[in-house]
């Protein structure tokens, strides 16, 4: 099994940018940790068919309507597409 690869979580929350580490609901921080997780599990296999690399500064991003935002560093388009294809 592959080690799952590190998400760092953001969230807009009154208006502003702030790290999942900022914000004080539980609730909140529990759901959005486990969807780093879940990201960082279906990235974990990525690997670039030609140059053998991973998916690195991922990063997830919840704005204040919910919706997700996922960006990440690829080393080309071979990756960039596996990592699209991974999370469907």
């Amino acid at each position: 099994m592959s080690t799952p690869v590190p998400v760092a979580v953001t969230v807009n929350f009154r208006g502003r940018d702030v790290p999942l580490a900022s914000v004080s609901d539980q609730r909140v921080v529990s759901a959005l940790t486990e969807m780093g997780r879940n990201v960082g599990g279906l990235l974990a296999p990525v690997r670039c068919p030609v140059h053998h690399k991973a998916p690195s500064d991922v990063r997830l991003h919840v704005d204040a309507t919910g919706n997700a935002d996922i960006r990440y560093e690829s080393c080309c388009t071979k990756l960039r597409d596996a990592i699209g294809k991974a999370l469907g």
